[in-house]
């Protein structure tokens, strides 16, 4: 398999949806408040690295705690219940994406044409709380999603899916570098 960069991913994901109009913009982080799964492993450390280039010592040190914090956490936790949680990325700072040049290519893949709704699905406890609309465009979202996150990993090497904390915790734990 040939490299395949996130200049790659974008262009790729950005030849699927260049037709279409979004609601995202800087400062709006709805979607920024859930489980985060990576497939493949170094992005993790790339992730990592940006982190610690763009923090200080101070920010760097509370990003570890929060991340470590969270990674307990979602551990302790069936996922399904993990997952209706609200997690606040730990790479939010003042909503924006803290390392924004190296985020997931989970979080690159979504968009919405609708704020409204995405702010719906983070307050909402349930699936069945949001309107009929807000479902159907909830589901769009998602499922869009997931068919931009194949065709990116169809290109590039996976590796077993894990939630971005615990492979935050991974390479913070990895003193090798």
């Amino acid at each position: 398999m040939t490299e395949f960069d996130l200049v790659a991913a974008d262009e790729l994901i950005s030849a699927h949806t260049d037709t279409m109009s979004f609601a995202c913009k800087a400062g709006c982080s709805w979607c920024c408040h859930q489980l985060v799964v990576m497939t493949n492993h170094a992005d993790g450390k790339s992730i990592l690295d940006a982190a610690r280039r763009g923090m200080t010592a101070a920010q760097f040190s509370a990003f570890e705690d929060t991340v470590r914090a969270q990674a307990a956490q979602i551990a302790g936790l069936p996922y399904e219940r993990a997952e209706a949680m609200r997690w606040p990325c730990p790479l939010l700072a003042d909503d924006r994406c803290s390392v924004y040049e190296q985020r997931p290519i989970a979080c690159r893949s979504v968009f919405s044409p609708n704020a409204d709704c995405c702010r719906a699905m983070v307050d909402a406890d349930d699936f069945a709380e949001l309107t009929e609309a807000h479902q159907a465009l909830a589901t769009e979202i998602g499922e869009r999603a997931l068919a931009l996150q194949i065709a990116v990993n169809d290109r590039r090497p996976i590796d077993r899916p894990v939630e971005l904390r615990e492979l935050l915790v991974h390479w913070l734990d990895d003193r090798a570098d």
